[in-house]
């Protein structure tokens, strides 16, 4: 493909970050939780710097940090992993880059559900992949007409992210069940990006593909620590999957970034020690926030906000009076000084934004009170 091919992708939500925001601007736009670290991460990764672990780490990663994560995985999805099926990536999502790199050529095709988010839409494309884009049933559950429609193009993989990113949808067992029988009957993997697992309300479960017999051979799982442990400024994530394909990913890794930091991965191996109290107590505060929330969003009479099954980010539909959502966010910021992402991000251009609620409770005050000021001047 031309390199031209670089001038048509979309930005990545982060690239808003670069953007030159007053202080006085209520971030609900970035998916980075606004709590801090385990307190034992911090440490531990300082500890490692003064104590001289600066140095290399294998390019597989730390062989403690990869037990501990094959532990992890047992614990809170029923993967069943060793340390030498996992590899420690610079980031979650280099995981994901190195799934694409290593194991679909160019010129074959994946399945992406959208909407989804930016990233899987942009790096089949400089990679030189086509994507078969196909649309989830709402929040987030597999349309098996299409899928079964889009097979006549013999795709090498299906890419899954539950909960959801933007929606917070959830895959639920007969979503599961079918991406089984889909790949054993047509020969694909699959991608499950799971980096917002923990973030699950209103009954619902998480079922990784990998858990069930027949999907465990054929599915990379990727994750990692910015969002469950909010240590997005760390850079190490993981992919967990069959020791022949995660040797091909490791073999981008290691010719491309080498590892993550190594006192950076002292650090999570910290964070892995205490994980349940740390996870519940930020679970409960996004509980609390997303209540006010969809209360406040729903009664305005602007939006309609349906309740997200999980993720830290609810996905409302605007109403009428703007023709898109990139034209909403752009007001919203300007006139009353909060930020969110246009639903065009994530391949959607169809009047809907993301807004993340992991916030401080007094973040979350401020914003609702300037929304609903907003939401009064355009109604």
């Amino acid at each position: 493909m031309p390199l031209d091919r670089f001038d048509e992708i979309l930005p990545s939500p982060l690239s808003i970050m670069e953007r030159r925001f007053s202080s006085d601007i209520v971030r609900f736009d970035v998916a980075e939780p606004g709590f801090p670290p385990p307190e034992a991460a911090v440490k531990a990764t300082i500890e490692a710097i003064e104590c001289g672990t600066y140095g290399y780490s294998s390019s597989w990663g730390i062989t403690e940090l990869r037990q501990a994560i094959a532990e992890f995985l047992f614990s809170t999805r029923k993967i069943e992993r060793t340390a030498d099926e996992i590899l420690v990536t610079t980031g979650g999502k280099f995981a994901n880059y190195a799934f694409f790199a290593s194991l679909v050529k160019p010129g074959e095709s994946v399945i992406l559900i959208k909407p989804c988010w930016t990233s899987f839409l942009a790096v089949p494309q400089m990679l030189g992949i086509r994507t078969i884009e196909i649309w989830s049933k709402p929040p987030y559950h597999l349309n098996e007409e299409e899928i079964k429609e889009a097979l006549r193009s013999r795709p090498r993989a299906i890419v899954l992210n539950s909960p959801n990113n933007p929606t917070g949808g959830i895959l639920d067992e007969r979503d599961i069940s079918f991406v089984k029988d889909l790949a054993e009957d047509h020969d694909m993997l699959v991608l499950s990006d799971e980096i917002d697992w923990a973030y699950v309300y209103v009954n619902r479960k998480f079922i990784s593909p990998a858990s069930l017999d027949g999907l465990r051979e054929r599915t990379i799982v990727t994750d990692g620590f910015s969002k469950v442990f909010c240590m997005t400024g760390w850079r190490v994530g993981f992919a967990a999957g069959p020791k022949p394909l995660l040797s091909r990913m490791h073999t981008v890794q290691e010719h491309a970034v080498s590892a993550p930091s190594t006192f950076a991965q002292c650090g999570c191996i910290s964070a892995l020690k205490g994980w349940r109290e740390y996870i519940q107590r930020n679970l409960a505060v996004c509980k609390s926030n997303l209540a006010k929330l969809l209360r406040s969003l729903n009664s305005a009479g602007v939006v309609s906000c349906p309740e997200p099954e999980g993720g830290f980010y609810v996905y409302p539909k605007i109403g009428s009076g703007f023709s898109s959502s990139r034209d909403f966010s752009e007001a919203l910021l300007k006139k009353a000084g909060v930020a969110v992402i246009p639903g065009e991000y994530f391949g959607d251009n169809r009047g809907h934004f993301r807004l993340c609620y992991a916030v401080q409770s007094s973040v979350l005050e401020e914003g609702l009170r300037r929304l609903h000021r907003f939401f009064e001047s355009v109604r």
